[in-house]
């Protein structure tokens, strides 16, 4: 279960707020002495640091409806100094009502600790109306005040103050529920009407909107709820289970090492005991060695001590979106820590590419990838995706894949080999999530395509890929400046891939026509080096024709067609290491670009 999953990580959370506290920011402290005189001004607790206020874990409930009640000591001047939000007579009557039902609820605190000094002094203050007297200054009526008695620390953060917020939480928020189990933690206790703390604004991405407060469990109408029943009337949870799993949630979403932000929504992710394994890190990895600790985790044998660690404990993780209010869960992963080490591991296994530049395959962020579903564009840093172009909600369901070893959409790969043709480009993320998305949709194990080249790879789809980029890369050879080595402005790719990997046959074969001239012009120049050149391209052209049991294919359907691009790729890396690998030894692989 979600909620109880959230309640058993209380212990594990440092610095977890009070029950029913939040951080807060806190823009005013209205001062008083030890009898409950209070400083004629607000003092503005703003600095060059904390131009907003300071943060403090301050009393904190969901409130709405025509009439919200008040919080213990900390609040807004509505409350606390009874300040209107207009200056109309409404505004000013429901600003007295705001202030009044704050000085009840202080005298509940003062009964409660009959011996506490700095309650006395507050509730004097408030029932003799001194703080009517009070210059908000540049106060607004919105903005957070804390009351706080010299020489004292906050009242609000001393254990009569929490034990009396508790104690009006629970009377608000379990009238109707009764006593029962709790479906957390199994004990007889009062049950709640509804979760007392939403997930904070700002922890669940909204896109381009303002967020706001957002409640975790929200069935407002009886056509919502089950069998017309509202709120938490079938989810019995106590006030401790869910004070303690919406407080784990909201510190869970604010650190950095729990939570994975994508535009659409968030991920947060716990285990059950911690262990010094960063899941979420991860999906940042853009080295082979990054990611090298996952395995060697999967290697130890089984009954040894980190064997144990990972075969007792249990990886859960929550997606999370947001609609206005409601907190939208998109996925609860409850699974134990190996399977989800083995999850990760078959993700790495899918994706990971070699390019030019490494010495062996490398894994690619997943944002890179969703960023590489969009279009592009070359600029004076090179190729740049351009943001908010890639199809909605793509990152998440790339990361939905990898955590559940799951076939990501079928869709994302026709995007996918569409903007390839389109921008007539296949880099390194673009290769990684092509074969991610081949080998989980089409492949069986015998048939993936591996993270380098394959010589002896016969399927004609990936050969005639693999042909495509040796005549581009002939192309560019051949035609390029003798004296600025530059080349032409555009290769065959720019111009005819798309419709090569859909119609290769037609395509291509005045392409090979073409490359008669372009072997001629090599082999005339003169130099040894084009005269080697041009007898690598032949031996390669002619070894590609060999792989070939027949013609080229007429057309290739989403499956021909990725195999077509992931052999571009990995020829065009391939040549391009060999020359990089045997640039100060000569050889003719060198000469071929």
């Amino acid at each position: 279960m979600l909620l109880k999953a959230l309640a058993d990580h209380a212990p594990h959370i440092e610095d977890l707020p009070p029950a029913h506290y939040r951080p807060r920011t806190i823009r005013w402290c209205l001062k008083l002495d030890a009898q409950g005189r209070p400083s004629p001004e607000l003092l503005d607790l703003a600095g060059a640091d904390h131009p907003t206020g300071i943060e403090l874990n301050a009393p904190y409930v969901y409130r709405s409806g025509a009439k919200p009640p008040p919080v213990l000591l900390v609040d807004t001047l509505e409350y606390v100094l009874g300040v209107p939000k207009t200056d109309t007579e409404k505004a000013r009557t429901e600003a007295r009502r705001r202030n009044e039902a704050y000085i009840d609820l202080l005298r509940q605190w003062a009964q409660a600790a009959e011996d506490d000094a700095t309650a006395r002094a507050v509730l004097a203050c408030f029932e003799g109306g001194h703080h009517r007297a009070v210059d908000p200054g540049k106060a607004k009526p919105s903005d957070l005040v804390a009351v706080d008695v010299s020489g004292q620390p906050w009242p609000h953060l001393q254990p009569a103050a929490q034990q009396a917020w508790q104690a009006t939480v629970t009377a608000r928020k379990s009238g109707r529920a009764g006593q029962g189990q709790c479906l957390s933690c199994g004990k007889d206790r009062p049950l709640l009407d509804s979760l007392p703390e939403p997930v904070k604004a700002g922890l669940i991405p909204t896109g381009s909107n303002r967020g706001r407060d957002a409640q975790l469990v929200s069935v407002n109408t009886s056509a919502q709820g089950r069998g017309g029943r509202i709120q938490l009337s079938d989810i019995p949870v106590c006030e401790a289970c869910g004070a303690r799993s919406a407080a784990v949630l909201n510190a869970l979403l604010a650190d950095r090492r729990h939570r994975y932000r994508m535009p659409d929504s968030v991920i947060t992710w716990w285990l059950k005991e911690p262990a010094a394994v960063s899941v979420m890190d991860l999906f940042e990895a853009t080295e082979a060695q990054d990611v090298a600790h996952v395995f060697a985790e999967l290697d130890k044998p089984r009954g040894t001590s980190g064997a144990q660690d990972i075969d007792a404990n249990r990886f859960h993780a929550l997606i999370l979106s947001v609609n206005q209010s409601r907190v939208i869960v998109r996925e609860w992963i409850d699974v134990a820590l190996r399977q989800e080490l083995d999850h990760l591991a078959s993700w790495f296994d899918d994706h990971q590419v070699q390019d030019w530049r490494s010495d062996g395959p490398r894994p690619v962020p997943v944002w890179r990838m969703a960023a590489s579903l969009g279009r592009g564009r070359d600029t004076a840093e090179g190729w740049r995706y351009l943001p908010d172009t890639a199809p909605d909600g793509a990152q998440r369901q790339l990361m939905l894949a990898a955590l559940n070893d799951t076939v990501p959409p079928r869709s994302l790969l026709s995007h996918l080999n569409q903007r390839i043709g389109a921008d007539g480009r296949i880099d390194h993320p673009r290769a990684a999530l092509l074969r991610l998305l081949f080998n989980r949709t089409f492949a069986t194990d015998h048939g993936k395509v591996p993270p380098v080249l394959k010589e002896d790879r016969t399927d004609p789809a990936y050969v005639a890929g693999r042909l495509f980029a040796v005549l581009e890369s002939l192309q560019y050879r051949a035609l390029r400046d003798p004296e600025t080595n530059e080349g032409p402005n555009s290769t065959i790719a720019d111009k005819w891939l798309s419709a090569a990997k859909a119609t290769p046959r037609s395509r291509m074969e005045p392409l090979l026509d073409k490359s008669q001239a372009h072997l001629r012009r090599l082999r005339a120049s003169g130099k040894p080096k084009d005269q080697a050149a041009q007898h690598a391209y032949f031996t390669t052209i002619c070894t590609l024709h060999d792989l070939l049991e027949g013609p080229l294919p007429d057309t290739l359907d989403q499956e021909g067609q990725s195999l077509f691009s992931l052999g571009y790729y990995q020829q065009h890396s391939h040549d391009q290491r060999q020359r990089r690998a045997h640039a100060n030894g000569g050889t003719d692989q060198e000469e071929q670009r």
